[in-house]
């Protein structure tokens, strides 16, 4: 991993509501089927338990997404997000 891409990461983690978001979208990728559509649909997940507007919470997944951190799907109105195992092992490498 290079610096750029490993700072891009630390920049996305470093914000502690995106940090909340991340744990709800991580619960949520550990407990539901990858094809199971429906168990992954954390964007309301995180406006209710989290108490943010849509708008903050379309922010932190827009910038999780951007770092590579997370994977997104529009399914109709809901926005269906995933954990990117890829970005995981590549910052677990680097930490060393």
């Amino acid at each position: 991993m290079e610096l750029n891409e490993a700072a891009r990461l630390f920049k996305a983690l470093s914000s502690e509501q995106r940090l909340r978001v991340l744990g709800i979208i991580r619960e949520m990728t550990e407990q539901s089927p990858a094809d199971d559509p429906g168990a992954t649909k954390a964007f309301s997940r995180c406006c209710e338990q989290l108490s943010l507007s849509p708008s903050t919470v379309s922010h932190h997944i827009k910038e999780l997404e951007s770092a590579g951190l997370i994977t997104t799907a529009r399914r109709g109105q809901s926005v269906c997000c995933q954990m990117n195992p890829g970005a995981w092992d590549r910052l677990k490498a680097f930490l060393g």
